[in-house]
């Protein structure tokens, strides 16, 4: 038998790679150093949310088609084509499915590509790991997922739903969802891809909630992600108010989308306040009795909009939110003199 020796350095590699030693910390840099170190920023995949090795997890609740969504990004990402109304970067892509048989997703994916038919030659830039009965801990998988991914340089990796590598972990205990993360860090780190990741609502009404409550278990899942885009149910059936919560660029104006099978699209002409509550009450109004109700068919001044907003209990702010995203959708007219009712 033959024995292998190691130098000191390349024993500090093996071990690492067993997992037995963590991985050696980088030095610390001065200001100076570091404004003088060239340190590239990677390739934005998705215009204005996320970077190539950041983290994203899409949230939702139940059945709002958050693995329709994802498979039309990595569609979208895979052929360089816009995803909801934002421009992507074309990458290889990787879509990680626990919970679909073979037979269905190949079915979902036949129904987007007659939907999207600009999305072309996604042979070898799109591929498919079907691992529904093989749920098990991310640690354990870790090898393996680094030896398939080793050959392949993927932009992307997308994994469906994040609850299926739990393993043993408890989501709602902040230690071992930190746990969780760490790993899909690694994995990140180790591929250089944006690991996106879908997860799921608490149940009941979420909508008392601020956005990064919404999701079911603990903080972990929100706190640690660079970029989280979460859909919660609109008063509109099969519409979404996606709300972003991003750390490494600028935040963007919460915005709708609709389902328009098998496509989730952007629905610029609904108010994405107006959220689905189990008390009708607490609705606001529909762009239709605003228009209806501070509009007339010739021009009004926006300050006289929204005196009589605030005179009704209607906040500035408010009232300003509804005349700028109906006026940009172009429901309503806007020139120098106000804004106006358009007619059919």
């Amino acid at each position: 038998m033959q024995i292998s020796h190691y130098s000191p350095l390349e024993q500090v590699d093996v071990a690492v790679d067993l997992g037995l030693v963590p991985p050696p910390l980088p030095d610390i840099m001065t200001f100076s150093e570091m404004f003088q170190t060239d340190i590239p920023t990677p390739n934005i995949l998705i215009e204005g949310i996320l970077h190539q090795g950041c983290k994203m997890i899409l949230g939702g609740t139940s059945k709002s088609n958050k693995s329709w969504s994802l498979l039309d990004l990595a569609m979208s990402v895979a052929s360089g084509e816009k995803w909801w109304g934002r421009n992507t970067t074309k990458s290889k892509v990787l879509y990680i499915n626990f919970e679909l048989q073979p037979w269905a997703i190949k079915s979902r994916m036949d129904s987007l590509c007659r939907a999207r038919p600009e999305c072309r030659q996604l042979g070898d830039q799109l591929h498919f790991w079907n691992l529904r009965g093989r749920n098990t801990d991310l640690s354990i998988m870790m090898p393996q997922l680094k030896e398939k991914l080793h050959a392949t340089n993927y932009g992307m990796i997308i994994l469906d739903p994040a609850y299926k590598v739990l393993g043993d972990r408890d989501e709602n205990a902040n230690g071992e969802v930190a746990d969780l993360m760490n790993e899909f860090e690694h994995l990140a780190q180790d591929t250089r891809a944006a690991i996106v990741l879908a997860h799921h609502f608490a149940k009941g009404d979420s909508t008392g909630k601020s956005a990064l409550d919404r999701m079911s278990g603990a903080g972990a899942w929100a706190r640690d992600p660079d970029a989280i885009l979460v859909m919660t149910p609109h008063e509109t059936p099969d519409a979404f108010t996606v709300t972003s919560i991003l750390r490494n660029v600028s935040p963007i104006p919460e915005f709708v989308v609709a389902l328009d099978f098998p496509i989730m699209r952007l629905a610029p002409d609904l108010n994405p306040e107006a959220l689905r509550t189990p008390q009708s009450k607490n609705k606001l109004m529909t762009d239709e009795i605003f228009i209806e109700t501070y509009l007339k068919d010739s021009p009004t001044r926006q300050s006289e909009i929204v005196r009589m907003g605030v005179k009704k209990g209607v906040s500035e702010s408010s009232i300003n939110r509804y005349l700028e995203r109906l006026s940009e959708s172009g429901v309503i007219g806007k020139g120098s003199m106000g804004y106006w009712r358009k007619h059919e």
